[in-house]
């Protein structure tokens, strides 16, 4: 291998793990942007007593979140409900478990970006967007 033919392979190498190391997450990317990471407190505002209606792909989703911190959630077309508990963490992050996860907490992360809250899990990808939240006292 000639000497240009291993310097052009070392600056490709060199580039390719500088562009993996600059890939962003959803979570980061929603910062870059303009969004604000919410406080615990204002996760708790627009989280307890409320009904939530969320979108996670394709699919809408209604969640109450009881202040006795239960959970429940159903599909707005049918096909699924569940019940759960949540938790909201002085580390500025909601923590859910269904009956699905066996006990097991998932955290997230909260972002407001415009009319409309993103949260985002431990590798910062957005898992569901929270469009609207009205006081309730269940689904």
């Amino acid at each position: 291998m000639t000497r240009f033919a291993r310097a052009a392979a070392a600056a490709a190498a060199i580039s390719l793990v500088g562009s993996v190391a600059m890939a962003q997450t959803d979570f980061e990317a929603a910062l870059k942007n303009g969004g604000e990471r919410l406080k615990s407190d204002e996760i708790a505002e627009l989280l307890i007593g409320n009904t939530v209606t969320a979108k996670s792909g394709e699919k809408m989703f209604r969640f109450f979140y009881d202040p006795a911190n239960v959970l429940n959630g159903e599909l707005t077309n049918g096909g699924w409900s569940g019940t759960g508990a949540y938790a909201i963490t002085d580390t500025d992050q909601v923590c859910v478990s269904m009956a699905a996860d066996k006990g097991r907490y998932r955290c997230l992360s909260a972002v407001r970006v415009g009319d409309t809250v993103q949260k985002f899990n431990i590798d910062g990808k957005m898992t569901f967007e929270l469009l609207d939240f009205q006081p309730s006292t269940g689904l």
